[in-house]
């Protein structure tokens, strides 16, 4: 026979582990994007494998914001502030991050026409 309180412990792990994968890989939130494209600030927002290519975001604060898988191909970021920022798989290729504080780029796509932040040619480390 089998025991009711498992099964129901079972079942409830299973929709938390669910609801966990769901919000874990949540694409950008359209209002944080918005936000960036009228304010230059976005600090703490999730934008996510946000289309965001060739926007000037000259000095814009993006500290703590989520921007994994994000394309930012040609974008100008020169001086940005990208403290805490998430950049794994974020495509800056051909961006200009001249300037930009805080950025770990080890796990964003640069290449050698991406400027890195010390305004050296890419690819950036």
């Amino acid at each position: 026979m089998t025991n009711p309180i498992r099964i129901a412990l079972c079942v409830l792990c299973g929709v938390v582990l669910c609801a966990v994968a769901l919000t874990a890989h949540q694409p950008a939130n359209p209002e944080h994007i918005e936000k960036l494209k009228s304010t230059n600030q976005c600090p703490d927002c999730n934008l996510r494998e946000a289309a965001l290519g060739g926007l000037e975001l000259e000095n814009a604060q993006l500290q703590n914001a989520d921007l994994s898988g994000a394309v930012l191909y040609g974008a100008n970021l020169r001086g940005a502030d990208l403290t805490g920022a998430i950049l794994n798989d974020a495509d800056l290729e051909m961006a200009d991050l001249t300037g930009a504080i805080g950025a770990t780029l080890g796990a964003a796509k640069t290449d050698d026409r991406t400027q890195c932040p010390d305004g050296s040619a890419g690819p950036c480390k």
